[in-house]
């Protein structure tokens, strides 16, 4: 058994959008290296939780459940890779990869369960879809309703916007099901709200994307751009790199935050 396994045009999903790049995995745990931004994720093995293999529309997927409750996902396997990475996940990480197939009966009612930052919903044993709770920027209740809203990633041609979930009532005396639903989202979520003042405040900055003049105000957790026309916050999570780039003036600097996405 080798100590190293690489795959070469693998895709990790985020938000939406696949983004191609290699998948590394070690004695030591799975790296994943962006081909476009050069990101790198670090899965530690001891964190590792679960790993499923199942099929998913770039042939066959992985996907990566760590103690801590984050969930990864890479497709673009082919199907006779599952024995060496089986193998290796059993000799190195002590973990049986499971084989697990996803329902495509193409219902719309079934059970929803939480684990860790994923909301499953499933029919029967099989999970139909799964939503990462990271990616929801919103939940708000309605009589026996629950909607749900998610951050936008700019790299996804198509995106998912908004997902409204039916809950019937309950027989149980002092248990409001809605309410229960809603606090498991937002116990995982990644609700931007401004609560407290803002560490600092820069008023009526020039900025060139987006263009125009805005109030900076930061945040523990994010940056709020506040302007006339939009608003905009920033999880410092998504930020890659910062720059300081001389003005051709010699006298001004450009400030620059590269994002993800």
């Amino acid at each position: 058994m080798a100590d190293t396994l690489e795959f070469n045009e693998i895709y990790q999903e985020v938000k939406g959008s696949m983004n191609d790049g290699r998948l590394r995995l070690n004695r030591q745990g799975v790296i994943f290296k962006n081909s476009k931004t050069g990101k790198v994720d670090n899965i530690q093995a001891s964190d590792l939780a679960e790993g499923v293999w199942r099929r998913v529309a770039l042939g066959h997927g992985l996907k990566l459940l760590t103690k801590s409750g984050h969930v990864y996902k890479y497709d673009g396997f082919r199907e006779t890779e599952f024995d060496k990475l089986s193998d290796f996940f059993k000799t190195h990480f002590h973990l049986d990869l499971a084989e697990k197939d996803l329902c495509v009966k193409g219902w719309n009612w079934g059970t929803v369960k939480f684990g860790g930052q994923l909301l499953s919903f499933d029919i029967g044993e099989q999970p139909v879809f799964e939503i990462p709770l990271s990616n929801v920027s919103q939940c708000t209740t309605g009589k026996n309703e629950v909607t749900l809203e998610f951050h936008q990633n700019d790299d996804a041609e198509v995106s998912l916007m908004e997902v409204r979930f039916y809950v019937p009532p309950t027989q149980e005396d002092g248990v409001d099901p809605v309410e229960a639903f809603a606090q498991n989202v937002l116990s995982k979520a990644d609700v931007i709200q401004a609560t407290g003042d803002a560490i600092c405040i820069f008023r009526e900055l020039q900025c060139l994307t987006p263009r125009g003049r805005y109030d900076i105000r930061i945040y523990p957790t994010f940056l709020h751009l506040h302007g006339k026309t939009f608003d905009y916050k920033i999880p410092y999570t998504t930020v890659l790199r910062l720059f300081l780039l001389p003005h051709k003036d010699q006298r001004q600097m450009f400030f620059v935050i590269s994002l993800d996405p």
